[in-house]
């Protein structure tokens, strides 16, 4: 039998086994794991550690009885200090569970003891603890009010602790607002105080953070290598919480690596500790990684089982972003199956409710979902409209994205006015105080003297000593010095090869769209230049002055991932791309612009030479099979689109690249009409309009051409 039907039979028993069991304790109301008997407690701080301990090792039935314990102690003791820090613990199981609404209240009630009492410490934590439930339930900027709030009463008692793990909270913050070279900066910071601290939990949770920003960057091996190590450090430390965490990144990263049978013991681990610690949002979180794990492996079926039920339950429990995850990998597979029609059902339910949550980039992956079904269902113009909405969509997304950024700057300015009110308030407190002591000094002219005395002693001692200090500052400076160039040394080392790393597609090792989108505006401003001048009278013609831009897709490459599989279809990829890089020189630009879909970019080329380079590619890619395996092989063709830049000679029109980008996905989809293995190519149009795209779309749709537009084709001439 396959290793893959046997892994899936064994995951689909395992699975079942463990949701019988969570239903069976829900219905009794019962835990179905071992509980370890109560001990009574008299004291305080043993049994705030014992409550911390049951949590961490995920009993937390056992952690409950144990506050309800400290509750009755703090009462009997009238010790209102003692009764905050039982909200908090009361709070912080309630979290455990994700019930998020009762932990609010809780926190609130823990506040105001806290401030009663002028506990400082435990204000920071609950403020900190209380921006995090909002976190949760997606209201970043409530989030953020809350945990700088926590900052700067840490700040100010000086709790290094305390600022290392806020510096944590703020970055899954600013990570779920979009903003992650901020969220960087703060996960780089609390590592680096962890790391003084020698604080083991607090380093793994740093690392865990920082591998998420890998993965959102695209890096999946180096985002598994921070995963791997946070898990290391949290097993050590036994917290079931964090390392049912660790153990579901860690899974999630091996399907995105194609390793399905190191993440199906990791999402396995993972299921199997969130039921223990009885959070049954994380459960769902692991069961929706292992349904795409099933999916990845074509178990299709028990995918669809398992996401129906993370669906309804969702609902039910109002976990909103979990929900949103879960309609996107529910239409994925809908669209695996060829049933567009639940594809779009769960489409448009996700980004209901990712507008509802304010998650606009979730948003716009649900419209490139639709674009994909529209495509199978051969629906071109439904597809090119949902294509320019998602380019909307991906504007205003840039928009909002600096509007937080102001927001979050606006937090920050806030935090340092309050902590520069507390400094003006403290230094008028120590006026006062010198203010008294002088009176008290005038009373006394002959102490003074003495002090005065002594004061001079010292400026004659300190004279004597002066050169020594001088010498042994100026070695220190120089020592910083030092080390403040080797850390800028290390840290222009990192710059470059994240930067790398955020141009570079990992999987064929060629130029992404975020290249594109850095370098491709300057070309066409010179390009535009050199037009400009022509029609200006002050140069001839432009020679080899155009920009053609060529999106370029593979026929049928759903068939290949169907019939030999995800990993198959990518070495198909790679193999692609060395076809294509044969036809474009050094100087142009290749760019996988997603899944089996390229951007070539022929810079400063005559136009006249367009049609060539297209029929160059179509050959390059037909001309000989691809490699599926070591006694298979397959032929494969594409089709492709292009338009020249600038479209329009006669008159000066400025077309910015993303116009260009839908102008060529046009004629693809026209060279996809009339049969494949094909290219249409938009060469110039003869009059400025408003709306170029719209022009182009409506020429292709009317039966008779007009003259506006010179249209050329692998077929035919227009």
């Amino acid at each position: 039998m396959d290793w893959r039907k046997q892994l899936a039979q064994q995951s689909a028993i395992f699975l079942c086994v463990l949701l019988c069991q969570g239903r069976v304790s829900a219905q009794v109301g019962v835990n179905p794991f071992h509980v370890d008997p109560i001990p009574i407690y008299t004291e305080i701080n043993p049994l705030k550690r014992a409550i911390e301990l049951a949590r961490k090792q995920g009993k937390m039935n056992k952690a409950e009885a144990l506050t309800e314990q400290f509750q009755q102690l703090a009462v009997s003791k009238d010790d209102a200090l003692a009764l905050a820090e039982v909200y908090f613990e009361q709070a912080r199981n309630t979290m455990e569970r994700n019930l998020y609404a009762p932990a609010h209240d809780l926190l609130n009630k823990a506040i105001n003891l806290y401030q009663e009492q002028g506990d400082k410490a435990g204000l920071a934590r609950a403020y900190r603890q209380l921006g995090l439930t909002f976190r949760y339930q997606s209201n970043y900027p409530q989030a953020l009010e809350y945990i700088y709030t926590a900052m700067q009463i840490s700040q100010q008692q000086n709790d290094t602790s305390a600022v290392a793990s806020t510096y944590n909270s703020i970055g899954l913050v600013l990570e779920k607002m979009g903003l992650l070279e901020g969220a960087a900066q703060a996960h780089q910071s609390a590592l680096e105080i962890h790391h003084e601290l020698d604080d083991k939990n607090g380093i793994a949770s740093a690392l865990y953070n920082l591998g998420d920003l890998r993965r959102l960057m695209g890096d999946d091996k180096l985002a598994l290598t921070y995963f791997q190590d946070a898990l290391k450090i949290d097993l050590a430390s036994g917290d079931k919480k964090y390392i049912a965490y660790s153990h579901n990144k860690v899974g999630f990263q091996f399907i995105q690596l194609a390793d399905y049978e190191q993440a199906r013991y990791h999402l396995t681990e993972a299921l199997t500790l969130f039921q223990q610690i009885e959070a049954p949002r994380d459960t769902d979180w692991a069961i929706l990684s292992m349904a795409t794990l099933e999916m990845n492996l074509g178990n299709l079926i028990l995918s669809r089982t398992m996401l129906n039920g993370v669906i309804e339950r969702a609902n039910d429990k109002q976990y909103k972003s979990l929900l949103v995850d879960a309609y996107r990998t529910s239409a994925q597979l809908a669209l695996l199956n060829e049933d567009t029609e639940l594809a779009l059902q769960h489409i448009d339910a996700g980004v209901m409710q990712a507008k509802d949550n304010n998650e606009s980039h979730d948003e716009a992956l649900l419209e490139a979902l639709r674009v994909e079904v529209y495509l199978q269902e051969d629906a071109l113009r439904q597809a090119f409209n949902a294509l320019l909405y998602q380019k909307k969509l991906d504007d205003e997304i840039l928009n909002t994205t600096r509007i937080k950024t102001i927001a979050t700057l606006q937090s920050q300015t806030e935090f340092v006015r309050r902590a520069q009110q507390i400094k003006l308030l403290e230094k008028e407190q120590a006026l006062s105080q010198v203010t008294l002591k002088q009176a008290k000094w005038s009373r006394n002219v002959w102490l003074a003297s003495i002090v005065i005395s002594v004061i001079l002693f010292a400026l004659v001692y300190g004279r004597i000593s002066q050169r020594r200090l001088n010498k042994r500052l100026t070695e220190e400076v120089a020592l910083r010095t030092l080390e403040l160039s080797q850390k800028n040394v290390e840290l222009q080392t990192a710059y470059q090869e994240m930067e790398a790393i955020s141009v570079t597609d990992k999987l064929t090792g060629i130029n992404n769209r975020r290249f594109l989108e850095n370098h491709i505006v300057a070309d066409l401003e010179k390009s535009q230049r050199l037009y400009d001048d022509w029609r200006d009278g002050k140069t001839p013609s432009p020679q080899q002055g155009d920009i053609v831009v060529f999106m370029i897709d593979m026929d049928h490459f759903k068939r290949v991932n169907d019939e030999h599989g995800h990993h198959v279809g990518d070495e198909v990829l790679q193999q692609l791309t060395k076809r294509l890089a044969r036809v474009f020189r050094q100087s142009d630009y290749l760019v996988r612009w997603g899944g089996e879909e390229f951007v070539g970019i022929a810079r400063f080329i005559d136009r006249s030479d367009a049609p060539l380079l297209a029929q160059r590619l179509l050959n390059e890619v037909s001309a000989s099979a691809f490699r599926l395996s070591d006694k298979v092989k397959s032929h494969y063709t594409c089709s492709i689109g292009y338009v020249c830049y600038p479209p329009i000679l006669e008159h000066s029109q400025q077309t910015d690249w993303k116009t260009l980008i839908a102008l060529a996905d046009i004629c693809l989809y026209q060279a996809k009409k009339i049969g494949r293995n094909a290219w249409v190519g938009i060469e110039k149009v003869d009059q400025p309009t408003l709306n170029l795209i719209e022009q182009c779309a409506q020429y292709f749709e009317d039966s008779a051409h007009t003259n506006k537009i010179t249209v050329l084709t692998s077929q035919k001439s227009s």
